[in-house]
């Protein structure tokens, strides 16, 4: 058995080696890891802009279309009256507005400068590197495109690797972008729960998308936060933002709908008189129109749209936002 032998013989070589070591140092030190490996570094993640697709990729035409105008003096259009900003729709490329459209797809518009850092208490956390102000976009969520079954599979292996931290965001049914292995620096923005960005949900060039805006104007070196309530995933883990009305806990109280997840149903007897648009596969657009009723018995809506049309719908089984 020859190769038995000379493994013990190298065995025996590497112990003698190390015999030596101890020997010339004087006997026994304190190990200690080398200033290069103490170096804090970032998660290992593959930077992409644009998200991509590991599920059917879902792109729809919602026929909505602008009919802003520049107006005299002013070097931008599509502002905050824009029909398709107020319906969370991008304006398209069969848009005329042309370069002065302030209601771009998100990837032709500017990314706001952030840096990564590390925090005392809440790992990595994203500061801004320049001032921010209140509405801007911020930065789009972006990574891999899942299906449920997809994601599914995706947190039980992360289960038994022992993983803690995600970066799933769930965008609606069967759709979730996970920035778990390729995404952003939108990855590393942390919670709080006063949060001075929020996500929401868009429709760009046909596509659902999620951009983070601005809450609040944000100073050059503050934290960049939103809160987590609707994209967190695993074990509640405690809440260090820190902030007055802390929840202790991640995912506590629901505080608005505005974009990434539905609430549940008991939370919608509110909502009489708000301005929504609901999702109709079969026309495969959204339409919009008001809550005028809820009966609390079936847990209905009664939702007049912008053609008259009036429709009792459960909305915890629909596809549809806030305006």
């Amino acid at each position: 058995m020859p190769a038995l032998k000379n493994k013990k013989q190298e065995q025996g070589s590497i112990e003698r080696i190390f015999e030596e070591m101890l020997m010339e140092l004087g006997g026994q030190v304190d190990f200690d890891l080398p200033s290069w490996l103490k170096k804090w570094k970032p998660a290992q993640y593959i930077s992409i802009k644009r998200n991509i697709y590991l599920t059917k990729r879902r792109i729809e035409d919602d026929g909505i279309f602008c009919s802003c105008t520049q107006l005299t003096g002013s070097s931008t259009v599509c502002d905050g009256d824009c029909h398709c900003g107020m319906l969370f729709s991008c304006c398209s490329s069969s848009c005329k507005c042309g370069d002065k459209c302030l209601n771009k797809p998100f990837q032709h518009r500017d990314v706001k400068k952030m840096k990564v850092v590390k925090t005392e208490k809440c790992g990595f956390g994203l500061v801004a590197d320049e001032d921010i102000k209140q509405g801007d976009f911020v930065i789009e969520y972006v990574g891999e495109v899942l299906d449920d079954k997809t994601c599914e599979e995706r947190l039980w292996k992360m289960k038994h690797r022992g993983d803690t931290n995600f970066y799933l965001c769930e965008v609606n049914h069967d759709m979730v972008i996970d920035a778990t292995y390729k995404g952003n620096k939108s990855r590393f923005i942390n919670h709080s729960c006063e949060p001075n960005t929020e996500m929401q949900k868009w429709r760009v060039d046909g596509e659902t998308r999620v951009g983070i805006f601005a809450l609040c104007d944000i100073r050059k070196g503050k934290d960049v936060t939103y809160d987590y309530q609707f994209v967190q995933f695993g074990a509640a883990q405690v809440c260090h933002c820190g902030t007055h009305s802390c929840r202790q806990k991640l995912g506590n109280k629901p505080r608005s709908l505005n974009t990434v997840h539905h609430k549940r149903k008991t939370d919608y007897e509110n909502c009489i008189g708000e301005l929504v648009r609901v999702w109709r596969s079969k026309d495969k657009r959204y339409y919009g129109g008001f809550i005028s009723d809820f009966d609390c018995f079936s847990g209905k809506h009664t939702i007049i749209y912008e053609d008259e049309h009036v429709e009792v719908i459960d909305m915890s089984k629909e596809d549809w936002d806030f305006l």
